[in-house]
Formats: structure tokens, C-alpha cells, sequence
């Protein structure tokens, strides 16, 4: 009778009849171990940029001085853009970084200037950076410096990317 007890209970709670639908659980992520991947592939990216292929495009529509975007392929596979829109008090840079998932790190600094750039002895006045690690659709991690109230969501880093990645991809 203990054996047929034991095999029942087993095939109970071995087949979890009355457990819950299993494609709708959240599988938490490692964060701290997904960061450190993402500052590998970063690196990795960074130290191998003078074996890609670049492809610059000027940009005038995105900027009221103008500006610069950059895409960096390795065997036709995007891994790095790099702009630089420039405006009359400061200019913005943005580095996104791509893996074989898609985006996985942007990071972003803006500079400042005491007044226009077209004056002489301009000064820069204060910069800001913020770097985000992303995990499919989402940001993981926002660091920013000095501390910013606003965050991009990964939609709107998305957003912001679009017309990015159409230049690029013009002829």
C-alpha cells in the first residue's frame, strides 16, 4: 500500500496537473552576469573597430548644425553606429551596439557650451552621459552622469534609432 502511495504522489506532482500555464512565466535574468556580457561584447566591439568596415554619412535634417553618422560592419553584420549631432550651444554623441540579438548597449553624451559655437572662446559649460544596457525589450540598467531625471524607455531608444538606421541604409 506505501508503494502504491509513493507511485501516486510521484506521478501527482511529477506531471504538475495543476500547475500553471508555464509560457506565461517571467524567467528572471541575471542581471549583474547580462551587464557583464554586455561590457564583453562593448569591449570586444571598441578594441576590434579598425578591422570593420565604416560607412559615414553626413546628416543636415537631424541637427541644426549638422552632424555625422557612422556604421561599422563586420562582414556586413552591423555592430556599432556612431553619431554626432552638433547645434549652436552643444553638440550630442551616440554610440549604439549591436550583437547578434539586436541593440544591446547605447550610450550617450552631451555637451554644453557657455555660448554659441560659432563665437570665439566658447567654453564647454557641462556635459552629460548616460549609458544603457538592454536585454531583448528592455533597458536592464541606466547609468547616467551626472544623475538625470529622465530616462529613455527601449521604446523610445527604438524610436530614436529609426531614422538613424535609414540613413544608413541609403545608397
Amino acid at each position: 500500500m506505501r508503494i502504491l502511495i509513493i507511485l501516486i504522489t510521484v506521478i501527482f506532482f511529477g506531471n504538475n496537473t495543476f500547475a500553471a500555464d508555464k509560457t506565461s512565466t517571467n524567467h528572471p535574468i541575471d542581471t549583474p552576469a547580462v551587464i557583464r556580457k554586455i561590457q564583453s561584447d562593448f569591449a570586444l566591439i571598441n578594441k576590434q573597430l579598425s578591422f570593420y568596415q565604416k560607412k559615414t554619412k553626413d546628416v543636415f535634417e537631424m541637427s541644426a548644425e549638422g552632424g555625422e553618422v557612422t556604421g561599422y560592419y563586420n562582414k556586413g553584420v552591423l555592430k556599432k553606429i556612431h553619431c554626432i549631432f552638433y547645434g549652436e550651444t552643444g553638440k550630442a554623441e551616440a554610440d549604439y551596439y549591436f550583437n547578434s540579438a539586436g541593440l544591446f548597449f547605447l550610450y550617450k553624451k552631451e555637451t554644453f557650451y557657455d555660448k554659441p559655437m560659432y563665437l570665439k572662446d566658447f567654453k564647454i559649460k557641462n556635459t552629460t552621459e548616460t549609458r544603457y544596457y538592454l536585454n531583448g525589450d528592455q533597458v536592464i540598467r541606466k547609468l547616467a552622469k551626472p544623475i538625470a531625471s529622465s530616462t529613455l524607455s527601449y521604446k523610445e531608444i527604438k524610436a530614436e534609432l529609426k531614422p538613424i538606421m535609414d540613413i544608413l541604409s541609403k545608397r
